[in-house]
């Protein structure tokens, strides 16, 4: 049986003038006002007009491809390269079995298994990934990028609280791994919603903080992309600074070769 790797990732708007499409597909329940429409074109403006996501996913795949030798898709639940549009690809490829890795290490139930049963739509044999966080190579990724630094703050996307389980705790479980000195955690862009999310929230903790330098690790995610291009780089930075703090977002791992081996072990514990 001829199997393959796709990567799935939640998707991006590959310009400004999409972003009213692409939100429409995001926001199904509540479909977006034009005031929303242009504040994320502005949030998109501040970063370049558009996400790197999709181009260093597919740098991730053409690394992951030649690392493991079997062929490496990357599909997205919101945009175009759709999931269901890739498994298309796969089949006339003649892949007949697909692991469903997630570009998240972390498992959610509404992020990585809204990507699961995306996959599962297109009836493709398949065995899902459901989290990879204290995988190695990942693991050894952020203890060099945190290594000697004064003070780390861990940063994730926050989610409903509802049904949240066993999100929080895997993120723990990461910073338990990665921290050797003084840290702290927060939880980031958070969309306006009458329910409760996680917290606390970055903007909570930075008041919390000592009057230093900040340097902010995202481990809930692994590559550049608006949430962290302006969530992390302009939206708090600008609130740490207008309180004193130092902020210093550390790289992301993107393409790193740890990464790449990270992913390669999840997958092939799979394969």
């Amino acid at each position: 049986m001829k199997t393959g790797v796709l990567l799935m990732a939640h998707g991006s708007p590959e310009s400004v003038d999409q972003m009213g499409d692409y939100l429409r597909h995001v926001l199904t329940r509540k479909p977006p006002t034009p005031e929303i429409i242009r504040e994320f074109q502005e949030r998109y403006t501040l970063i370049g007009g558009k996400s790197p996501l999709l181009e260093i996913g597919l740098k991730q795949a053409r690394a992951l491809q030649e690392k493991l030798g079997v062929p490496v898709y990357v599909g997205m639940r919101h945009w175009h390269p759709f999931i269901k549009d890739v498994v298309e690809q796969a089949k006339r490829d003649g892949v007949e079995r697909l692991i469903g890795l997630p570009l998240a290490p972390q498992y959610s139930r509404v992020s990585v298994g809204a990507y699961h049963n995306e996959l599962e739509k297109t009836g493709i044999d398949h065995v899902h990934v459901f989290s990879w966080h204290l995988e190695p190579a990942l693991i050894q990724y952020w203890r060099e990028a945190t290594a000697g630094k004064e003070f780390v703050l861990f940063t994730a996307h926050s989610i409903p609280s509802e049904g949240a389980h066993p999100y929080p705790a895997q993120l723990q479980q990461m910073v338990k791994a990665i921290a050797k000195g003084q840290h702290t955690f927060g939880y980031q862009s958070k969309s306006p919603s009458p329910i409760p999310w996680l917290g606390p929230e970055v903007p909570q903790v930075l008041v919390s903080l000592p009057r230093t330098e900040i340097s902010v690790a995202a481990i809930g995610f692994i590559c550049d992309h608006v949430e962290v291009l302006y969530d992390l780089d302009v939206l708090h930075r600008d609130q740490a600074e207008a309180i004193g703090l130092r902020w210093n977002r550390l790289p992301m791992p993107n393409d790193h070769p740890l990464l790449i081996e990270a992913l390669a072990s999840a997958a092939g514990k799979a394969l």
